[in-house]
């Protein structure tokens, strides 16, 4: 700031460092909840297509396929059933991966927050190039946390 900066100016400044604040935390949101989104994401597709194929070997390939994996891994327990106690891991590792995919509504906040950060840019743009007032920029920018609430409740 000026020697000349008003209380105007300053307020200005303060509420632009804020928007910037949250924009940054709005960021590091995005990054690590699309990340984890990913993660699980793959981890469900990985694992139902790992289960179908280990459930499918046995099935297709048939009692020689078994005997072949008995012989050449010296397995002390049937083929079949190793096949299957992995299929049974990989599924469940693909059903608990779904479900905390759907149950923390990772698509929707993502969206959600996206949304808010488009509006704070917008609040941004609008008060740095005087379009609005720090006054009316701080309401908006008030309206925005409301409803990025979620993000600090994690």
């Amino acid at each position: 700031m000026t020697a000349h900066a008003g209380p105007e100016d300053i307020g200005k400044a303060n509420l632009l460092d804020r928007i910037h604040a949250r924009s940054a935390a709005l960021d590091r949101y995005l990054n690590t909840t699309g990340r984890r989104r990913s993660r699980l994401s793959t981890l469900s597709i990985v694992g139902g297509t790992t289960a179908a194929a280990l459930t499918a070997a046995p099935a297709l390939g048939g009692s020689s396929l078994t005997r072949w994996l008995d012989d050449t891994f010296s397995l002390s327990a049937p083929a079949w059933q190793l096949l299957c106690a992995l299929a049974a891991i990989c599924s469940v590792a693909a059903t608990v991966a779904t479900q905390l995919h759907r149950s923390n509504n990772y698509d929707e906040k993502i969206l959600e927050a996206q949304a808010v950060r488009a509006n704070l840019e917008i609040i941004d743009i609008s008060v740095s190039s005087g379009v609005i007032s720090p006054a009316e920029g701080t309401s908006q920018f008030l309206q925005t946390i409301e409803k990025s609430a979620f993000i600090d409740a994690r």
